[in-house]
């Protein structure tokens, strides 16, 4: 296997276990949250849309730097690699752990 192929597995082996291992936070966390927080469903949309905004966020402003292109090298294309990891991970957990949550009106 060349070295570009070893790459790319291991890029998406990277991104499924940070995918994975998010899910499976909130997986563990929501239960917790829905006894604590008592959201209405009305505002489980807000968190749910909050989540959307995060990830629509991370995803069009790393789409930005593409003009700036020095080969990841310089301190601005590291920050928004970064950022754009923070953000999509911060939005995924925000939306598994809204989607996991009960309404007061279900519980």
């Amino acid at each position: 296997m060349s070295d570009g192929w070893r790459l790319v597995l291991g890029k998406i082996i990277r991104a499924f276990l940070i995918v994975g291992t998010t899910v499976a936070l909130a997986a563990i966390v929501a239960p917790t949250l829905s006894g604590i927080l008592q959201l209405s469903s009305a505002e489980l949309k807000w968190v749910r849309l909050g989540a959307l905004g995060m990830v629509a966020w991370g995803v069009l402003g790393r789409s930005g730097w593409e003009i700036q292109s020095y080969g990841g090298q310089n301190p601005h294309e590291r920050f928004s690699a970064k950022w754009f990891i923070a953000l999509y991970v911060l939005g995924l957990f925000c939306g598994a752990v809204g989607l996991m949550l009960e309404s007061v009106e279900t519980q």
